[in-house]
């Protein structure tokens, strides 16, 4: 009976010490362990740091790509009400759409989105004033993400450049599309996924395509290819760099010291690239549960960079420091666990604060954090917002409510949350995860179901 005893427990031992090796080589379980931290030095030089907003781009410019222009989630100048209170915004038009997470961009009175109908993906395009459809190009879609529930269709947003218009799909089908009027042809295509053998992500490929100069910048996550840049007009691949995995960022670009870096949110760490040649210049761990770094960083004075999610992560603040040809990441600190977390909806900066969703599951809501610190404003509170998407119109908060529906708009003031007005109904109230777009006194929602346009001009 001895005997047996011991050899149960001997067993029970292994089976306790392999799995609790296996937890320990994952770097995420080893993640949950690290322990907020800052360097008082950094933290001190921060304080001197003028942290400048993102100045908006010229209304001509509209929204071109993901977050606008710039990447930052700042509407172009252009004038538009806000006594919503008084005067409900008035619908312009609706448009039915097939399913998709995307946003839409708006350049030159033409609003560009992707969906997905049946078994085929399309990229359209719609009369910005009146919703009329100008073109589509559709295709066939392959699997999205790898359980059930996410197949709903495209995540990314169209980016546009002249009369290219370009996409990635939620299976990783990147499309490079030329327009002629109100005709459109596809100039060059790639399927990332298999071409750079990378794994299909949890819920599907998500990166918005970046344009810098003659390069198209995207995220595939495979083996060498983390990050890939093809060439604008011909579609050949320029270089590839680094083998971590996908998430759900997209890539975003600043000038360090005066050397274009783009930094690329991986799903366990973000990356420095040099694009002239793709040399991975530095990284910085952040490995988080289901490999989900979803928000693009935020750039603060080409030098200062912003991380942030949810599953138990927290956020960090790096500066980006530039020696010779190359850039490195110096943390100033990172706040794990209990601090700002955002899930899928990337912040917006303002006056040194943040302005975010802060949650995983949309349990805490709309938030203001001292960007320099990442601490949370004291009884600053707009947490009814529960999961919802955020854009700065000058200064006011535009949101996209992720489960109800509405529209919210609110004052960007850092002393106290100030909600101005609550438009409901606008969507349908289920998987409302796109952001919201305002050109021109014109404000663009898009929902599984419809595109919407509100008029908010004065």
């Amino acid at each position: 009976m001895k005997a047996r005893v011991i050899v149960l427990l001997v067993g029970i031992s292994a089976i306790l010490g392999i799995g609790g090796y296996a937890a320990y080589r994952n770097p995420w379980v080893r993640s949950l362990f690290a322990r907020s931290s800052a360097d008082p030095v950094e933290l001190e030089r921060g304080k001197k740091a003028l942290l400048k907003n993102h100045a908006p781009a010229d209304a001509a410019t509209g929204y071109p790509q993901w977050r606008g222009a710039s990447r930052t989630g700042v509407a172009p100048v252009g004038s538009f009400r806000t006594d919503w209170d008084k005067q409900k915004p008035k619908e312009l038009w609706r448009a039915n759409i097939g399913g998709g997470f995307g946003s839409c961009a708006v350049v030159d009175r033409k609003l560009y989105f992707q969906d997905q109908l049946g078994d085929k993906e399309r990229v359209v395009c719609l009369d910005a004033e009146t919703g009329k459809t100008v073109w589509d190009y559709s295709y066939a879609v392959g699997q999205i993400g790898t359980g059930r529930g996410y197949e709903n269709g495209p995540r990314a947003t169209p980016t546009v450049v002249g009369n290219m218009v370009f996409t990635v799909g939620g299976a990783g089908k990147l499309l490079a599309l030329e327009a002629e009027g109100n005709a459109i042809k596809m100039r060059w295509q790639h399927d990332l996924l298999p071409e750079f053998q990378a794994t299909m992500p949890d819920w599907g490929v998500a990166c918005s395509p970046l344009i810098l100069g003659d390069l198209v910048i995207v995220l595939p996550g495979g083996e060498g290819a983390s990050v890939v840049a093809f060439d604008k007009t011909t579609g050949d691949v320029k270089w590839k760099t680094g083998s971590n995995p996908p998430g759900y960022s997209s890539p975003i670009t600043a000038s360090i010291g005066g050397l274009e870096t783009v930094f690329a949110f991986m799903g366990d760490a973000l990356l420095a690239v040099r694009p002239t040649d793709g040399k991975l210049m530095s990284s910085f761990k952040w490995p988080t549960q289901f490999k989900g770094n979803i928000t693009t960083p935020i750039i603060v004075d080409d030098e200062y960079v912003f991380i942030s999610s949810a599953y138990s992560m927290g956020c960090a603040l790096l500066r980006a420091e530039r020696k010779g040809d190359e850039v490195s990441l110096v943390k100033v600190y990172e706040n794990r666990r209990n601090g700002f977390a955002t899930h899928h909806a990337t912040s917006v900066f303002k006056d040194k604060h943040l302005f975010g969703i802060d949650g995983t599951q949309g349990e805490r809501g709309l938030k203001c954090v001292d960007f320099m610190t990442g601490k949370e404003v004291p009884n600053w509170d707009g947490a009814e917002t529960g999961q919802a998407s955020v854009i700065l119109a000058g200064d006011h908060l535009i949101l996209q409510i992720a489960k109800k529906g509405e529209v919210w708009l609110a004052e960007a003031n850092p002393k106290e949350f100030n909600l101005i007005a609550k438009v409901p109904k606008v969507l349908s109230g289920n998987n409302n995860w796109a952001t919201p777009t305002l050109v021109n006194g014109r404000l663009y929602l898009r929902d599984e179901k419809n595109v919407v346009c509100l008029d908010v001009r004065p």
